[in-house]
């Protein structure tokens, strides 16, 4: 078995990894030197052999030494970053998802999602942008992403003990990865989601709400052209419904605010988890 030990010399703490080795004949153990890791205090997880990583002693250690300093992070997140979109190029989900457990360890899903998985999906569209990665590159990212969190959702269950919640896109929308990721957001808080899926019609969306009764409805536009049918489908829900809606995407960020129905944008997932805890769902009307 792998675990650390603390020397002290001259007042200074230098980390080893080390394993005990039982001798037989000798009817003892013996501690073996595996690898000299430094002053203890400039240690990272990094520094720990990839086959030592995921020992729960050694995570543990890093937890209980508050591993949490934001210039080691950084650099973990800067290269977790780098492996994971390795991983999704090569549509290796699998490997990711052993990233993303070894992450998870210490700084848990949420941070996962919010400090690398979102921003890697901002440079992979940048990446796309700048022709600095092709077409199908780009695609082969983003299914593989999908494929990551469908596999997530699959293998964990989570308690289910808060708000029941229905994603929707308008009609004509096909991009699913942002509300796949808002998904496991609210799933990972306890909280029951449908998610339906594109190009789902309005007279069906409208069903489903009867049908689940959902405490709040979020509505995902990625595309500027959509956002009139959007529009016209969030009419039609508050015809037959006095349910919260929510309004977010990609569309909504670049500035298209022309709505005029009552519903809340522009929250970050922070904001809007909060206000899923909350005992009475308010949202803020648009102004």
């Amino acid at each position: 078995m792998a675990y650390l030990r603390i020397k002290s010399i001259r007042g200074k703490k230098y980390l080893y990894l080390v394993k005990s080795e039982w001798n037989a004949k000798k009817r003892t153990s013996k501690q073996t030197i595996i690898k000299y890791l430094g002053i203890e205090s400039d240690v990272s997880i990094n520094d720990i052999p990839s086959e030592f990583r995921d020992s729960k002693i050694i995570t543990e250690y890093f937890m209980n030494q508050k591993y949490f300093q934001p210039t080691v992070q950084n650099e973990i997140s800067v290269k977790l970053q780098n492996e994971l979109l390795s991983s999704f190029k090569n549509a290796d989900y699998i490997g990711a998802n052993s990233l993303l457990e070894s992450y998870t360890k210490i700084y848990g899903f949420e941070s996962f999602l919010n400090e690398i998985l979102t921003p890697l999906i901002y440079e992979i569209d940048s990446l796309g942008n700048s022709k600095k990665i092709d077409l199908g590159t780009q695609t082969t990212c983003y299914n593989t992403i999908q494929d990551l969190i469908n596999f997530v959702l699959e293998n964990n269950s989570y308690p289910l003990n808060k708000k029941n919640i229905l994603i929707c896109m308008p009609y004509g929308e096909q991009h699913t990865l942002g509300t796949k990721i808002l998904e496991f957001q609210l799933l990972s808080k306890g909280n029951t989601v449908t998610n339906l899926s594109p190009f789902t019609p309005v007279s069906s969306i409208l069903e489903s709400i009867q049908h689940t009764n959902p405490d709040c409805i979020f509505v995902s536009i990625t595309l500027d052209e959509n956002i009139l049918s959007a529009q016209r489908m969030i009419q039609k829900i508050n015809e037959q419904y006095a349910i919260p809606i929510i309004v977010g995407g990609q569309a909504v960020k670049n500035g298209s605010d022309n709505w005029n129905t009552a519903i809340g944008k522009n929250l970050t997932v922070g904001n809007i988890l909060k206000l899923l805890q909350s005992k009475k769902l308010e949202i803020p009307p648009t102004v």
